[in-house]
């Protein structure tokens, strides 16, 4: 940025002395050169404001990212409102919650985890951005954590949905240490990104991942800004078999490819199957 500076600097002055030497040897018209020179003289000092102005948000940015930092060890609350204490940035990492694992993807964590949930070849996300983690050990899934498979890694962090107080409880006798998480909501999802990414030393990231997110929605809300809303009333599906039809019916079971049950035979006095 000096350098920059410095040949803005050059530029501007070279570009005065040149306009005032052209002035000096005009002795027909020597009031409108003084005017030349003092706008040139004005766009060089604006100049040299603004690439000093650069220069000082592009330093105060790097202290930010510098200062966004996290100092090990480190002790966080969760989003269960539990204190979770991390000795050392986390080299090893399970996640038994889909959300915070396409997070860690998105973060560049995916080469630390170690183990996933259950059922991850199911995620397209994963086949698309992190095919490998695919193949890492299942931990289950919250109704059906496996607690000894997990603790058999010997992580250096865990990350849980919040249902799972119990596990997480469990783990942390073990001396493992957990961060359970809530990301059911935008407020609650930009905490869950703040709080991983302080525990894995991401901030940076995150913080492009958190500008990268807003943009998108000022996009989308700009562009939706003239469109008319429409009404959307969420019908249940128990609902809507209520009130089907036999021809609703028909095609029901040609996309189910199923054969109508007895009481949908009985209901629309459909003959019965040899």
């Amino acid at each position: 940025m000096k350098n920059t500076l410095k040949k803005y600097l050059s530029l501007s002055l070279a570009c005065a002395l040149l306009i005032s030497m052209i002035g000096c040897g005009t002795a027909s018209a020597p009031a409108e050169t003084v005017p030349a020179t003092e706008s040139v003289t004005e766009q060089a000092a604006e100049t040299v404001t603004e690439t000093a102005s650069a220069e000082t948000e592009e330093t105060a940015a790097e202290e930010a990212i510098e200062a966004a930092e996290t100092t090990y060890p480190v002790t966080l609350t969760d989003q269960a409102g539990r204190e979770v204490t991390l000795e050392a940035e986390p080299e090893t990492i399970v996640s038994g919650y889909y959300i915070p694992s396409s997070l860690l993807i998105a973060l560049g964590l995916k080469d630390k985890m170690v183990g996933i949930e259950a059922k991850a070849g199911k995620r397209a996300i994963y086949k698309l951005a992190a095919p490998d983690l695919i193949e890492l050990p299942s931990v289950g899934t919250a109704k059906e954590f496996d607690l000894e498979g997990c603790a058999a890694l010997s992580p250096d962090l865990v990350i849980l949905p919040l249902k799972l107080k119990d596990v997480a409880a469990s783990l942390t006798e073990l001396g493992i240490p957990v961060l359970l998480v809530n990301p059911e909501s935008q407020e609650l999802l930009t905490e869950m990104i703040e709080l991983v990414s302080t525990a894995t030393n991401t901030q940076e990231r995150a913080n492009e991942l958190l500008s990268y997110i807003a943009s998108q929605k000022s996009m989308l809300s700009d562009t939706l800004a003239d469109t008319e809303p429409k009404s959307v009333y969420p019908v249940s599906y128990t609902h809507l078999r209520a009130h089907e039809t036999r021809h609703d019916l028909v095609c029901r079971l040609l996309l189910e490819k199923k054969n109508p049950s007895p009481r949908d035979r009985q209901k629309y006095r459909m003959p019965s199957s040899a």
